[in-house]
């Protein structure tokens, strides 16, 4: 299992049943670990309820002023208090995703690091401890054997991952024949420091080629290019990338969400995308607008996965085409390039 700190301890106190439902969701979606959920009356009544957390959510309505005493002393305590979020849409609306991603925003500016869960060296060392080729490629369609690997890429798949990203994504490429007509762009939440071991375990016993972000490149044939944590990057008329030289916006780095628009962006219908393990929702709000111009998504089922929050989010915005395991998005894959690929 992926290695990393405690989750940060949360309490909720809200006078919305539903809202305290709709917050204590999202947050344990993000791996949040969520100690208290009351109303202002029960917390006002018994302060015992209050036991030790991280970070205070409140949301309450107070037009005459009932709770001022206790609201005061929580402001001017140690723990930090996040107001206002304002109230919840429900799961099935499109501005769901972004008022979840939202909610992680400020609790990660409040609580510094403690907030985001990712995959770090410890999980890359037991990744590559266990990486085994028992995960035969599949064979390559005949229609393919001619393919020129190494130029640039009529068709480009983002692969979109967070916690345990690693593992079902190198489990993907393992399993894809080398020579597939189509190039990849890997967008996965990961300490920047670790960038280049991704690379490099990834890159092992796999038919393609795991290239780390190069300034002016176009994405080729039969490689995978990993997307930078610091920066977000664009393309330029010619499909070669461009960095913005400014941070991924959003909490984390890179965001998925911001990759799949700029690849829609710049090779539109040429683009198709996957969203693997991961915490949290990051790609849901893309899969929203891109969907608007019938682009395919597919996702990982959540039985395989490390943590189904990513792809699960996804899932609920009614647009991924295709579940299955990593293995099954891989033959999936193939078989969908064989009907749609004009030779």
């Amino acid at each position: 299992m992926p290695h990393h700190k405690a989750a940060a301890k949360v309490g909720i106190i809200a006078d919305e049943l539903l809202q305290q439902h709709l917050i204590k969701s999202a947050l344990m979606h993000f791996g949040f670990n969520v100690v208290l959920t009351t109303d202002p009356d029960r917390i006002k009544d018994n302060p015992n309820l209050a036991t030790e957390v991280d970070v205070w959510i409140v949301d309450i309505i107070d037009e005459d002023g009932e709770h001022q005493d206790w609201l005061d002393e929580l402001l001017v305590g140690d723990i930090p208090v996040l107001f206002g979020m304002g109230e919840a849409p429900q799961r099935h609306c499109e501005t769901y995703p972004r008022w979840e991603k939202r909610l992680f925003a400020k609790l990660k500016e409040l609580l510094s690091d403690h907030a985001l869960v990712i995959d770090d060296e410890e999980s890359l060392h037991e990744l590559e401890d266990h990486a085994v080729a028992t995960n035969d490629p599949l064979p390559l369609p005949t229609m393919f054997q001619h393919v020129t690997l190494g130029k640039p890429a009529e068709h480009i798949w983002v692969l979109g991952a967070s916690l345990g990203g690693p593992d079902a994504v190198k489990e993907f490429l393992d399993a894809l024949p080398k020579g597939l007509p189509v190039g990849f762009i890997y967008a996965q939440h990961i300490d920047a420091r670790f960038q280049n071991a991704l690379v490099q375990t990834l890159g092992r016993h796999a038919g393609i080629t795991m290239v780390p972000y190069n300034e002016g490149h176009q994405i080729n044939t039969g490689e995978v290019m990993v997307a930078p944590v610091e920066f977000e990057f664009d393309f330029d008329f010619n499909g070669r990338t461009v960095s913005k030289k400014t941070p991924w916006p959003g909490p984390y780095g890179p965001s998925v969400d911001q990759v799949m628009l700029n690849v829609a962006k710049h090779f539109s219908n040429r683009a198709r995308y996957i969203l693997f393990s991961g915490m949290g929702n990051d790609g849901a709000e893309a899969a929203v607008k891109i969907s608007r111009s019938a682009s395919t998504i597919w996702a990982q089922n959540s039985e395989s996965c490390g943590n189904s929050s990513m792809p699960d989010s996804a899932v609920a915005t009614g647009h991924v085409s295709y579940i299955g395991t990593p293995r099954q998005l891989a033959t999936q894959l193939v078989n969908y390039l064989q009907t749609q690929w004009i030779v």
